[in-house]
């Protein structure tokens, strides 16, 4: 393929997809690194559309750690399953990293480390629509008048206060929802009601539902109060009635003469709010128009909600709206387009089976696409006054620079055929870089990265997967970017084997015929919760044996509880590349508490290391020069050992406000001198204690804020940052603000101190459901004060772009 000719990039998202859970809804990030989920705001006992994640990278290819380019993802809404827009944007040498998460409805989300280190699970335990799992499904609302025999009380309310009546969750979206006047001891009041039921049973499962919000519910039967109603007199010939046919609506607080100016009302307020792309406040206004009596607006109301919830790509509540519209106006004028619609959701109507005598069958085949292409053009000029004193007075330069012009094109493409027995995928990811601040015709302007290009079978009955292209290494000692083919195969109830061959894609030294191959023995549920592997690795250049490695992880994945081992031993060096050990705690009152334990080889074991000091470009050349314990002990010299630790608390203090604390620990040792490269102390221990404020919806309902202080210090300085950001949601989320203002100080052991401050701000608008324009700018001033020397600078950097989604 032309395009793994390119190089490779490795972005830091691989993939975002749903899994298969019990009794739940998971959806899956999966990393190109190993990650350490931290903490999420807002907390999983809120109901929210706008949520954020905070995650460290324990260990990645260098791509991945100096990233700079914005990515997004976006995952399609299923039945019971809410669609996820992902928003990442990297900021290189900061440790805590946050992805910013947008629903297509509120959503009550908990996020938890995934299976592995490179996965982080996203938890819709509950929806505001809903609960995802079967056994806490919403009863279906009753549509024949003779079936509505039920309804709920939310709420009572004195009639002068009837206009406080609180919004009604978009969990009972599906139910009508009206008021009525009530009087109680001789005081007239007001009931928010919500129904229709079928049975006492159906009516009661809502209500319990609804007793956290309204602790007042209760329920409802509609032929009593239709017979409590009724006239002392004729109070016998109207209970016989309503109990023959239990079709008596209850009272609706409108006068009958003003409901046809209501119902047209509420239709224009939602056809506005639908052209403006206010979707919720269509489905508002539109349920409430619907609400009413049936009047001449009914039907295009209908129609309107319907058109609505397709908007909102949720094709479930979009199918059964226009199949009640057929059902209740089979003769109306929308019945062609909404026919239409149906066939287009997948659905075969009254209309269209009658059209061919038979009805439709279903098609086996399915054919899908799914990605997205974006464009950023990144700005950044710097300005530095110095101030130097010298033997014969003071020198003042000043330096003014063009930092960055850069245009950068990235693209994501997933195309998917799926039949009865199969699911094939064809994955493209990469990007394109035009330098255009170059000023040398010489030196190279444009670079394409390709981070992802394969095609990907699978066969569902044996479980068997083939993976052909530029991919991902399958895991345990194998990891990086390659080019080639993978396979996995169950070989027994809870284990299968993995098996990988081809060509590293991502190498650090570019040396010539290289090759690996790799297999891996992973045991899932072996014991409950527990699973693990063994794994096996050879990689080769010229025919000789660069990295020959064994390794094991060990996992655990409970519902509150992950632990992740990894040991990679290195064969050839008879020497450890890496051990870590992670772990994380989900306990009572919204409380997460995370570890992590790593030491490691940085760069990772490998004899070709030794080309990166020798200045050669063939390991058989240098060997015939140096013995192999030579050549081994050149590239040992350019692996120092890197060192750290990290343990984080996260807590709930409110409904609205979280706690946080984070102690890190970080050491690089020392590197002796070899070949061109100079000898490199030691950094020392780096200790960093940071402690977080988050508060969620503090101002508005979409809105997250985090207050941060932090402390650095280590054998040869101190520093101190204060930190806030902010995300805000405006107009549905169709506007997000994110304004931000960090400021460092650092003072070091030759008394030289560093001030910098940096506000920024960074704006997306939702041109339309699938296109986002996206903007950020930062603003850096500094000042550096030594013995001898005053510095101050001035930096601007930027980005403006757009991101294309289809699916």
């Amino acid at each position: 393929m032309a395009l793994l000719a390119q190089a490779a990039a490795a972005q830091t998202i691989e993939s975002l997809d749903w899994v298969e859970a019990s009794g739940t809804s998971v959806a899956r990030l999966t990393f190109s690194a190993s990650v350490r989920f931290l903490r999420q705001a807002p907390s999983p006992a809120t109901a929210t559309d706008l949520a954020q994640l905070s995650f460290q990278i324990v260990a990645a290819d260098e791509q991945v750690t100096g990233q700079t380019v914005e990515e997004g993802k976006r995952l399609g809404a299923a039945a019971g399953r809410p669609r996820i827009d992902l928003v990442y944007v990297p900021v290189p040498k900061v440790a805590t990293k946050l992805l910013t998460l947008r629903f297509s409805e509120k959503v009550l989300l908990q996020v938890r480390q995934g299976p592995g280190a490179r996965t982080i699970d996203l938890v819709f335990k509950s929806r505001m629509a809903g609960d995802l799992s079967a056994e806490g499904a919403l009863p279906e609302p009753a549509e024949a008048p003779q079936d509505r025999r039920f309804a709920v009380v939310l709420q009572s309310t004195l009639a002068d206060q009837g206009a406080q009546m609180p919004r009604i969750p978009a969990e009972f979206q599906n139910y009508d929802v009206y008021t009525q006047p009530s009087e109680r001891a001789g005081v007239k009041r007001v009931d928010l009601v919500l129904g229709f039921f079928k049975t006492q049973q159906d009516a009661q499962a809502v209500r319990q539902r609804a007793l956290e919000r309204f602790p007042q519910a209760a329920v409802l039967s509609l032929a009593e109060a239709a017979a409590k109603a009724a006239p002392a007199a004729a109070a016998p010939v109207a209970a016989a009635s309503v109990a023959a046919a239990p079709s008596v609506q209850p009272q609706i607080e409108t006068a009958v003469s003003d409901v046809d100016g209501q119902g047209e009302a509420l239709l224009a307020k939602g056809r506005s709010a639908f052209a403006e792309r206010r979707f919720q406040d269509a489905i508002d206004a539109t349920n409430q128009a619907l609400m009413l009596p049936p009047n001449p607006s009914s039907p295009a109301a209908q129609e309107l909600i319907g058109q609505t919830w397709e908007a909102m790509s949720q094709p479930d509540k979009a199918r059964a709206e226009y199949q009640l519209y057929l059902k209740l106006y089979p003769q109306g004028e929308a019945t062609g387009r909404i026919t239409q619609r149906l066939a287009s959701l997948g659905v075969a109507t009254a209309a269209t089976a009658k059209a061919d005598g038979a009805g439709l069958k279903a098609d086996k085949k399915r054919l899908s696409a799914t990605g997205s292409v974006s464009q950023y053009y990144y700005g950044g000029q710097t300005k530095t006054d110095s101030l130097v004193n010298i033997a014969t007075g003071i020198d003042q330069s000043t330096l003014t620079r063009t930092n960055q012009s850069v245009l950068v094109s990235s693209w994501d493409a997933t195309g998917r055929y799926e039949t009865d027995d199969s699911v094939t995928k064809l994955v493209m990811r990469g990007s394109r870089s035009d330098n255009l601040a170059s000023e040398s015709a010489i030196s190279s302007t444009t670079q394409g990265l390709v981070s992802a290009a394969y095609v990907d079978y699978r066969h569902l009955p044996s479980r068997l997967d083939v993976r052909v292209g530029r991919q991902s290494a399958i895991g345990g000692s194998l990891f990086g970017l390659f080019d080639g083919v993978s396979m996995a195969l169950p070989v027994a109830e809870n284990y299968k084997v993995d098996a990988m061959l081809g060509v590293p894609a991502n190498t650090l030294v570019s040396a010539p015929q290289q090759a690996l191959a790799g297999v891996m023995l992973e045991a899932d549920n072996l014991f409950e919760h527990w699973g693990g592997n063994v794994s096996l690795v050879e990689q080769t250049t010229e025919g000789i044996s660069d990295r020959r490695a064994i390794g094991t992880e060990l996992r655990y994945f409970g519902e509150s509880l992950s632990m992740y081992a990894q040991l990679d031993y290195d064969i050839n060096f008879n020497a450890i590349n890496a051990f870590t050990v992670q772990g994380s705690f989900q306990g009572p009152y919204d409380t997460t508490v995370t570890m992590l334990l790593d030491d490691r080889k940085a760069p990772s074991l490998q004899l070709s290391d030794a080309l990166i000091s020798q200045g050669g470009a063939s390991l058989s050349s240098l060997l015939q020069a140096n013995s192999m314990a030579a050549v081994q002990g050149f590239a040992l010299a350019t692996a120092a050992e890197a060192r750290q630790a990290m343990v984080s608390l996260s807590r709930a203090l409110s409904s609205k406000w979280q706690g946080s604390m984070d102690l890190r620990y970080s050491e690089v040792g020392a590197l002796p001198a070899v070949g061109n490269f100079q000898a490199q102390p030691a950094t020392g221990a780096q200790y960093n204690v940071s402690f977080q404020l988050t508060g969620s919806n503090l101002y508005s309902s979409r809105d997250i804020n985090g207050f941060n202080v932090s402390f650095i210090t280590s054998s040869t300085m101190n520093g101190t940052q204060l930190a806030y950001n902010n995300l805000t949601g405006f107009m549905d989320n169709k506007i997000s603000l994110e304004p931000s203002i960090r400021y460092y100080t650092q003072t070091d052991n030759a008394q030289t101190k560093i001030s910098r401050i940096s506000p920024g701000l960074r704006v997306s608008y939702k041109l339309s459901e699938r296109a986002n324009l996206m903007a950020e700018g930062i603003y850096e001033t500094s000042q550096t004060d030594g013995l001898t020397n005053h510095e101050t600078g001035e930096s601007v950097f930027f980005y403006l772009g757009y991101r294309y989604d289809f699916q």
